[in-house]
């Protein structure tokens, strides 16, 4: 197996004494910002997850081989090469055994970050449900993988372009606790709440990491979500977001533009509709959810 993996020496020695670790996906680099906003993002989630005591684990693909940790090259690999794929839990398997550059969603990164007991993650957004899946079958695996694995997983709601009503939902299905730090909603990512109210909030982050520490003693073998609102400076109102996706939506009909295509798409023309107001949004609370991981790990390992 171990062939198979590169675990930068830091976070191997941070495993091995029990140090504080919050993993972070590669999508984001690869799929979900523009060059060279990517880079930047990626770089300010590590130092912002480091400032605050803990260590960051960015994971990804590099020919075939599954890092924990990737390096400044790395980063860079996946944020300029044109063919990096994008693997959920599905077929992650595939761009090993044909030796790929890849970067993993939050499914992926969440099974792989289990691997080695690195219980925190950082992420915007969580999939979910999609809109139409009554029709179309299109639920995320990162709600499978959230089932499937003990993981903190600290974000802003699902993505606005998503279903969230029926997410919502689905994540209370799957067994899945959502808790909120200082807010009693759950996010609807680039806007700072949805209606529907989440399990507990906590306004401090050492009840939070006291409710992490007696949840480890049940030996549950289900994530939580942490829900973090987008920062108020870069919030977008509700109805504005709605307005973008129906005309986004619209467009990538027209356009017969379907799968794992559409998600991308939304994003870069809802991205255009709002003069860049939901990338400002999105950089703010990826970079605001490794912040606040980094102080809930360093605080839960203290």
């Amino acid at each position: 197996m171990n062939y198979l993996f590169e675990v930068s020496r830091s976070i191997k020695k941070a495993i091995d004494l029990k140090k504080p670790i919050v993993a972070l996906e590669s999508t984001l680099i690869s799929h979900g910002l523009p060059y060279p906003e990517n880079i930047k993002v990626a770089k300010e989630s590590i130092n912002a997850v480091q400032d605050n005591g803990s260590i960051a684990a960015t994971i990804g693909i590099i020919n075939g081989k599954i890092k924990i940790g990737l390096s400044n090259e790395d980063i860079e690999i996946l944020a300029k090469d044109k063919n990096v794929q994008k693997v959920s839990n599905h077929n992650i398997n595939l761009s090993i055994y044909n030796k790929k550059n890849a970067a993993t969603t939050v499914a992926s990164t969440i099974a792989i970050a289990s691997m080695f007991n690195i219980k925190f993650f950082a992420t915007g957004g969580i999939g979910g449900v999609h809109l139409n899946a009554e029709k179309t079958y299109d639920v995320s695996a990162d709600l499978y993988s959230l089932a499937e694995n003990a993981n903190y997983v600290i974000c802003s709601g699902a993505k606005s372009i998503l279903d969230l009503d029926k997410t919502y939902e689905f994540l209370e299905t799957l067994g899945i606790t959502r808790i909120g730090y200082k807010t009693n909603n759950m996010p609807g990512f680039w806007y700072p709440e949805t209606l529907n109210l989440v399990d507990n909030n906590f306004d401090k982050i050492s009840e939070i990491c006291s409710f992490l520490k007696m949840n480890e003693q049940l030996k549950q073998k289900k994530s939580i979500l942490i829900f973090n609102k987008v920062p108020n400076e870069n919030a977008l109102s509700k109805e504005k977001v709605s307005q973008w996706i129906d005309m986004a939506i619209i467009k990538a009909e027209k356009n017969k533009i379907v799968g794992k295509e559409l998600t991308p798409f939304l994003i870069k023309e809802i991205n255009e509709s709002s003069d860049n107001q939901t990338l400002n949004a999105n950089v703010s609370l990826i970079i605001n959810n490794a912040d606040l991981a980094g102080k809930i790990a360093k605080d839960f390992y203290s």
